[in-house]
């Protein structure tokens, strides 16, 4: 299927084909699941004091007070004096359950499985229907491809004023309550990722780096992605090498 290549004026200069890899089958439960092995990748492991809540003298007054018979801070003349303490569910008490730093929060993918759920989430960026399902507001036709002169943009008012010329306006409006946006993908580290990332709900990567959690965030597929020219040549050479068609 071949694309129009739109220029920095919003201008369709000339048509390229489109990678095979966006004709890769939508698999939602694989997106998902990917997705949330990946993005244990980012988690630190992190856990409590041992004795955290526990570091008072407490014990039971027992029975014959007409109380609780839960431990009670011992002493008198302060405010803690005869407070419960020591025990979990209590004010200043210990955590019933707290995290502990030795629990196993990273998980694995294989290379293949991953490759394919990228795979499926690249197609899933083609499909309007799926597109407008996570909120997404565009009208034209998908994916979105530009010249690779958009790479060299500096500026964060540039790329604002090309994404309006895309037909994006409604999208930027939306974005600004917290929303997630556009993704650009690039073919290198260039300067147009630093300027599009200030624009709130835009992301900028490049297409070696681009996963699942780029596009599909929360593991919901269908993000709206802007693709360079080049980017589409470096997906194209990194998807037909592990030969994930088809998933």
């Amino acid at each position: 299927m071949k694309i129009s290549v739109i220029d920095v004026e919003g201008k369709a200069v000339k048509e390229v084909e489109l990678p095979r890899v966006f004709d890769s089958k939508v698999n939602r439960s694989l997106i998902e699941r990917a997705f949330w092995i990946i993005f244990t990748h980012k988690l630190q492991p992190k856990g409590r004091d041992p004795t955290a809540g526990m570091k008072v003298s407490a014990e039971s007054w027992n029975t014959g007070y007409g109380i609780a018979r839960i431990a009670r801070i011992r002493g008198s003349g302060t405010p803690r004096a005869g407070q419960a303490g020591g025990v979990a569910s209590v004010v200043k008490g210990r955590l019933a359950h707290p995290p502990k730093a030795e629990k196993k929060i990273y998980k694995k993918i294989n290379k293949k499985e991953r490759l394919a759920a990228t795979a499926s989430a690249l197609a899933a960026t083609v499909n309007i229907e799926l597109v407008k399902a996570r909120g997404h507001r565009y009208e034209g036709n998908l994916p979105i491809v530009v010249t690779d002169n958009v790479e060299k943009i500096n500026k964060t008012k540039d790329v604002e004023a090309l994404l309006k010329k895309l037909g994006l306006e409604k999208e930027l409006d939306r974005t600004k309550e917290k929303g997630v946006g556009p993704l650009l993908v690039v073919s290198d580290k260039t300067p147009v990722i630093k300027a599009a990332k200030n624009i709130p709900g835009v992301d900028a990567v490049t297409a070696k780096d681009l996963s699942v959690l780029h596009l599909a965030p929360g593991g919901k597929p269908g993000r709206l992605v802007i693709f360079t020219e080049s980017s589409l040549k470096i997906l194209d050479e990194r998807f037909k090498e592990v030969g994930v068609y088809g998933f």
